[in-house]
């Protein structure tokens, strides 16, 4: 009703969930930093772990999770993150997973896609200014019209991508998906336009991500980033004894 929306403008709300939030008291959100602060510690140290792994020159972990958390914090950004309901440090924990991962393995993607990768997208630490949590894909090679979104896990099991992931409307640009397993020290590859093909059947509805349709990635499909952790590395060390 008009009278209601004139009560709460009245009020300084412009909608009804902003002022039951306010009433509820649920809009105020004690960030416990301490928390965090241990959550940094664990980035820092697994992270030197999974990059002592990779084939590629090593970046400076503790300088990724600290720069990236200071600008996190003096821009007030976890206002940003999209929590469904978890806990603001657990949001901004798993976040800095997919941020490290990317950020890591971006010229390891680069070798493989023969391309020179750009940040791209509004979750962009760069330009806090105007930063969002949104899903644009990860990087942009604009020159070779190439997308590319990074994807990570950390728990094994089966990996799956989400339908949504897929932005039908970039139809001009090559757009891959690339797959982390941090688990397992497995990747993999996958060309959105070859996923696209895919028969209707072989998307279900994820229960653990309020029934996105999602596609799982064929085990087969996955292989591990260092060659040393392959069949073919000890078959050949061994007749080298």
């Amino acid at each position: 009703m008009t009278e209601d929306k004139d009560y709460r403008k009245a009020l300084g709300f412009a909608n009804a969930s902003a002022i039951k939030d306010y009433m509820s008291a649920k809009d105020l959100k004690l960030i416990n930093w301490d928390l965090i602060q241990l959550y940094n510690s664990r980035l820092i140290e697994s992270f030197i772990k999974i990059q002592s792994t990779m084939p590629t020159d090593h970046l400076s972990i503790e300088k990724i999770v600290t720069d990236a958390y200071f600008t996190i914090r003096n821009n007030n950004l976890l206002a940003q993150f999209n929590n469904h309901g978890r806990s603001i440090e657990s949001v901004y924990y798993n976040w800095m997973q997919g941020y490290i991962t990317a950020t890591i393995f971006k010229s390891f993607i680069e070798e493989r896609l023969n391309c020179k990768l750009t940040q791209n997208g509004a979750d962009d630490l760069n330009k806090p200014q105007i930063f969002a949590k949104k899903s644009d894909p990860d990087f942009i090679d604009a020159n070779k019209k190439i997308f590319v979104e990074v994807q990570a896990g950390f728990k094994g099991g089966k990996i799956d991508i989400k339908r949504s992931k897929i932005k039908t409307t970039l139809s001009d640009y090559d757009y891959y998906i690339v797959c982390i397993d941090c688990f397992n020290g497995k990747y993999c590859i996958l060309s959105v336009k070859e996923l696209l093909t895919l028969p209707e059947s072989v998307w279900y509805k994820n229960p653990q991500w309020e029934n996105a349709l999602c596609y799982t990635i064929d085990e087969s499909k996955m292989k591990p980033w260092v060659r040393r952790y392959t069949l073919e590395y000890f078959y050949t060390e061994c007749n080298n004894v």
